[in-house]
């Protein structure tokens, strides 16, 4: 018989797994070290880590560890929600099956896969929902609630893992879409030589030119044009009053 992980190797497990989802750089790396560390703490030998799919009509498969058991099944090949794996779906909560191959779930294997003595499923649950499951098989006795418990934890675990992944990707393409419309804002610095009469700028090759021009050339600024009230009554000073108004007298302001 099997002797039950203690208390200290199973928090040692869990600060370990803790560890991995700051420490990996993708979700599958941290999936992988929480996965093994699962397996050693229930005794499975072999299993896997899937996510569903968009749609939610099947599992994409991260790994599969085959323990050293033959498997000829292809990995691309789909593998639907049904069966056991579809009872952890639904109740979002560890399942098992010690004698999986008397079971009613065996006629959901395809032909090659590992040959499964027994079973067990843990989810990954954000928000209410199962987003993938742990898959754990093969352990040399039966399962038992307290493996259920454990595989629970470190389902949670990989779940925060998903959460982490997802958050810093996020962040990354915020951060990329920051960046490159920062690189596609100009500024000016520095002392513009400017002309007191006419406000021509002089530029880096010495010549004199619009303010207008110049800031269009050196900023993403464009310009329209049309006459403030003084410059419409020294210039048009038949039409000005008509247009904006007839000026305050000095003793009205």
């Amino acid at each position: 018989m099997q002797a039950l992980p203690s208390t200290e190797t199973k928090m040692e497990a869990i600060i370990n797994a803790a560890r991995a989802i700051m420490d990996k750089q993708s979700f599958v790396e941290s999936a992988r070290a929480i996965f093994d560390l699962c397996r050693d703490l229930t005794g499975a030998i072999s299993g896997y880590v899937a996510l569903l799919s968009d749609d939610g009509s099947e599992n994409e498969v991260l790994f599969l560890e085959a323990g050293g058991m033959p498997c000829s099944v292809n990995p691309n090949l789909p593998m639907p929600v049904r069966g056991l794996r579809a009872k952890a779906y639904e109740t979002h909560c560890a399942v098992y099956e010690n004698d999986f191959r008397n079971s009613q779930w065996i006629k959901y294997l395809p032909q090659g896969h590992v040959v499964m003595r027994n079973v067990m499923f843990a989810p990954l649950n954000i928000d209410g929902k199962t987003v993938g499951v742990m898959g754990l098989a093969n352990k040399p006795t039966d399962f038992t609630p307290d493996d259920a418990v454990i595989a629970s934890v470190f389902g949670e675990l990989a779940a925060v893992a998903l959460m982490n992944s997802r958050h810093l990707d996020l962040l990354k393409e915020k951060t990329e879409s920051l960046e490159q419309a920062l690189s596609e804002v100009k500024t000016l610095r520095g002392l513009l030589p400017m002309c007191s009469n006419c406000k021509k700028i002089r530029d880096d090759k010495g010549l004199w030119t619009r303010l207008e021009a110049y800031l269009s050339s050196h900023t993403d600024a464009r310009f329209t044009h049309g006459l403030c009230p003084d410059c419409l009554r020294e210039l048009y000073p038949d039409f000005a009053d008509s247009i904006i108004g007839k000026p305050a007298s000095p003793d009205k302001k």
